[in-house]
């Protein structure tokens, strides 16, 4: 795999650069967390307002990566600005109960169809545990079965066939487990059976395969990580059906759906109701925190006032964060009281519809895919519903167009899918379709 050359936006980034050789001195590749890196170096955010961030060198941009699609309605938001502050007044600690944790609970349980109880945590991750905990105490069955391509946080569990190497994929009908980027015990890879994404036949005869030591199955009813993908409804209708034959629990991890192109989410959307939903991400107006919830009879597991000899233990030291909690109200608040969802569905719609006619008219094959306000470019002659399609597209091709766009002010989740706010703008939209083309254009001169 080449490396894409750096492509210098048009002002300097000699500050960002410096900072990085800094950073490399203290953390490893230079970074509190991966997501963060950027090669060469990454760009030092110094503030953000809306949808514009701008860094230590004085350069100014759109963002399209928007928090890794936390940030529903852009950056500083006053209506959630003023909640924060607020709170932060108020001075009330974490592991506190209070009002505002309830009502939030009470709003994501109006909104989401198949929640009945919910619980905090602070992160996705920890959210996707806790449901395979209990799905495991309430069917006593020990295996998961997880999507090729989808990624639910860092659990070694989970962190499994989160890509799609040609080189270790496995058969098509049935993919072995991969772990991602780490050593994983044999012993706990063979906990987690692999589904192919949008595969009905093969799918449904892995889990009838697996179904007396299946408790859960989990899926992203559209693959972020994999490429923003949307599951087909009528898949995951399938997967439904063969899950509740069984006695196996369905989980929806909608951390990146839920409340972005609609209140419901994907499971609204196509009308199914999962046994367990992750939220995250938007819920919290992009401050720290995420939720899961389900039906009542297996979330009560739970509870250790009703099962106090072998309730299910869950906790942790940021749950329902107060700060977190009364962004997420503020954020939530807004999308209740403005049309939110039709416009950045529509932003979505476009932005998806040019950059297909731009690297066309530049003439590339591409697909682009994603749902409402989510977008990523695959540079293919296929139209891409599997990971395995997402993979095999030219990944150099989208990094060069990622990383060139950044010298023209457009900020992308680089190689990655990227996101669209309540505080984009239509101009926001063309200025990104105006560079693209630009460097589309100049790419396949050079021959790219």
């Amino acid at each position: 795999m080449s490396k894409p050359k750096e492509v210098s936006p048009a002002a300097k980034v000699e500050q960002s650069r410096a900072l990085h050789e800094r950073a490399s001195n203290v953390m490893p590749a230079g970074v509190g967390g991966q997501s963060q890196y950027r090669p060469p170096h990454p760009i030092y955010i110094a503030r953000a307002r809306g949808s514009r961030l701008y860094d230590r060198d004085g350069n100014e941009y759109i963002d399209f990566m928007i928090g890794a699609g936390s940030l529903i309605h852009g950056h500083a938001h006053p209506a959630i600005m003023r909640a924060v502050r607020d709170a932060l007044e108020e001075g009330v600690p974490n592991l506190s109960a209070t009002e505002r944790q309830i009502e939030l609970a009470e709003r994501l349980v109006r909104y989401v169809p198949s929640i009945e109880r919910i619980r905090f945590v602070p992160s996705g991750s920890e959210g996707v545990q806790s449901i395979i905990r209990l799905a495991r105490a309430f069917t006593g069955r020990d295996k998961i079965a997880k999507f090729e391509g989808a990624y639910h946080g860092s659990g070694e569990n989970v962190l499994v066939s989160c890509t799609a190497d040609k080189s270790s994929r496995g058969p098509r009908h049935e993919p072995r487990a991969v772990a991602f980027h780490t050593r994983t015990p044999e012993e706990v890879l063979k906990l987690t059976v692999i589904l192919p994404f949008n595969d009905i036949d093969a799918s449904v005869a892995l889990i009838e395969k697996h179904a007396r030591e299946l408790a859960l199955v989990i899926a992203e009813p559209v693959l972020g990580f994999g490429g923003a993908i949307p599951a087909d409804r009528e898949y995951l209708a399938a997967i439904r059906e063969v899950t509740r034959k069984h006695g196996i629990l369905l989980a929806f991890d909608e951390v990146i759906t839920a409340f972005r192109s609609r209140m419901g989410g994907i499971q609204d959307e196509y009308g199914l109701r999962p046994d367990l939903t992750v939220l995250g991400k938007v819920i919290a107006g992009g401050y720290p925190m995420a939720a899961f919830g389900g039906r009542a009879d297996v979330m009560e597991m739970l509870s250790s006032e009703k099962r106090p000899e072998d309730y299910v233990f869950q906790s942790g030291t940021f749950s329902a964060f107060p700060l977190s909690v009364a962004a997420g109200l503020a954020s939530l608040k807004v999308m209740e009281d403005s049309a939110v969802f039709p416009r950045m569905n529509e932003l979505g719609d476009r932005m998806r519809r040019g950059l297909k006619q731009a690297a066309e008219a530049a003439g590339y094959a591409i697909d682009v895919t994603g749902i409402g306000s989510i977008f990523h470019t695959h540079f293919t002659k296929e139209q891409v519903r599997s990971v395995r399609q997402a993979e095999d597209a030219d990944q150099d091709l989208l990094r060069e167009l990622h990383v060139r766009m950044l010298a023209h002010g457009i900020f992308l989740y680089q190689g990655h899918v990227g996101f669209i706010s309540s505080a984009h703008s239509e101009a926001d939209i063309d200025k990104a379709l105006a560079a693209a083309g630009e460097v589309l254009r100049t790419m396949k001169r050079e021959g790219r």
